[in-house]
């Protein structure tokens, strides 16, 4: 059985919790689960040693983050294969997030020289307050303190090395609650970090509930800052309460993100990419794109081409190297993604399925045909590999369709008219707007984030990071 990280130490609870391998439904093995009590020593335990951390100088903060990035390298084999297993992601896809964990952490010891050197003042341009002449005024940025740092299931290594990383080049202290669906990387990783040198105490990897674990880090007065990834509606739960205690937060949440596909698009890239978008890890990305609106005079031809790409896709073993499609995360997704295929036959859609093992919780790739604005696939988000294709006649329309939902995470257009693309790039309620390429693109050192429920507070990246959970304090020094 696996124990919690507490401070740097393996404490074993009485409460555990069975992580199970969605390919086949097998436990994997068995990790212990923290409760209000061990959540609650871990943020003294954090506030303690972020007294004498963050006064570590930045070198040596960042040296610790390089060293992470090698071991992880050293043990990617490892962590791979442990990712996989217990998320479900293809091989292929797992190998793709430890190399951007490896990055993000590298990157962030980079980045943070810069991020975190401050500024220098010429209050001599100002006539007020008197005195400024003689005047120096700078700003420096400090550490917040205790940040506590809730995972996603779906990238349990990316989402720990972006929440985790800025916060330790900066100087806080983290307590960090994984998901308890794919908990294993994030304490593996946990355990790199201290081989790397970070000090007893920093961080502590607490596996546990919502009710417990993201009760206690949202509830508590010395945890200062909040980083979340996960459903809109645990993100403005949790936002609700933080900002009662003067948290600061970043809350990265759902999105139905639409891709716009217009008349005189590549359609032979459009259908590539749209259909990596939609299905890439069986669509269980925020990210993914989740409703495709396409000009009426292409429609037929794109939703061909698109089904025929589906059913090439090998949906299998996520360990096997020619997968392209593993399971969803649970039986209650499965049974999330039942609910919603029929919801759209009800109301009109012509659905193709495609073929799916017999064991595990698999789904198959599906597509939905005649797909309209009454169907829960065109309104919400939905978390696994469907793809509703919906068909527009002018582009007031698909402005429209493409913004009838409360998420505002991310979108695509394919076009060949660069300046019709831009026209509707501004209409788009959304953090970003892709043309002829992927809602899934992500610069880790950009701002990541959506309007509307798709974010709150600042948005993620390993700039914003650091700025956000950080203080930025003014120095005036009289120099007469």
């Amino acid at each position: 059985m696996l124990p919690i990280i507490l401070g740097g130490e393996k404490v074993e609870t009485e409460a555990s919790v069975d992580v199970v391998n969605p390919a086949n439904g097998q436990v994997i093995d068995r990790v212990c689960v923290a409760g209000r009590e061990e959540t609650k020593r871990a943020v003294e335990v954090a506030e303690e040693a972020f007294q004498e951390f963050s006064r570590l100088p930045l070198k040596d903060r960042t040296k610790i983050l390089l060293r992470v990035a090698d071991l992880i390298e050293e043990d990617r084999e490892k962590l791979e294969v442990t990712l996989s297993k217990e998320s479900g992601k293809p091989i292929r896809d797992a190998r793709v997030e430890v190399t951007r964990a490896i990055h993000l952490f590298r990157s962030t010891a980079e980045e943070a020289k810069l991020i975190l050197e401050g500024k220098t003042y010429r209050v001599d341009g100002y006539e007020y307050p008197p005195g400024n002449e003689r005047r120096l005024v700078f700003s420096v940025r400090e550490p917040l303190g205790v940040v506590g740092a809730i995972l996603p299931f779906n990238f349990p290594a990316n989402s720990f090395a972006h929440k985790v990383s800025p916060n330790i080049a900066v100087g806080n202290a983290i307590v960090v609650k994984p998901s308890t669906s794919t908990p294993i990387t994030s304490l593996m990783l946990g355990e790199i970090m201290y081989r790397a040198g970070l000090p007893r105490g920093v961080l502590s990897v607490l596996p546990g509930g919502g009710e417990t674990v993201g009760s206690e880090i949202v509830e508590n007065r010395k945890v200062k800052g909040i980083t979340f990834t996960g459903s809109t509606a645990v993100g403005v739960g949790i936002a609700s309460r933080a900002v009662l205690t003067g948290k600061r937060i970043m809350m990265e949440m759902g999105g139905s993100d639409p891709i716009i596909v217009m008349k005189d698009a590549d359609l032979g890239k459009a259908v590539d990419v749209s259909v990596r978008a939609r299905f890439e890890y069986s669509g269980q990305n925020c990210n993914a794109g989740k409703r495709i609106i396409v000009h009426e005079s292409v429609y037929h031809k794109f939703v061909q081409e698109f089904t025929r790409k589906v059913k090439s896709l090998k949906v299998g073993d996520p360990l096997e190297e020619s997968t392209d499609l593993g399971p969803v995360i649970s039986h209650n997704a499965v049974m999330d993604m039942e609910r919603v295929v029929k919801d759209s036959i009800q109301r009109g859609g012509k659905v193709y399925e495609g073929s799916k093992p017999d064991h595990g919780f698999y789904f198959p790739p599906t597509v939905i045909e005649n797909a309209n604005l009454d169907m829960v696939a065109m309104r919400t988000e939905v978390f696994g590999p469907i793809a509703p294709i919906a068909m527009f006649s002018d582009v007031e329309e698909a402005v429209q369709m493409a913004n009838a939902t409360d998420y505002g995470l991310q979108a695509s257009i394919f076009s060949s008219d660069v300046k019709l693309a831009l026209k509707v790039a501004r209409e788009l309620k959304a953090g970003a707007v892709i043309i002829n390429d992927s809602t899934r693109l992500r610069w880790d050192s950009l701002p990541f984030g959506g309007v509307g429920m798709s974010g709150l507070g600042s948005r993620e990246g390993i700039r914003n990071t650091m700025l956000t959970l950080s203080e930025e304090k003014i120095v005036s020094v009289d120099l007469s």
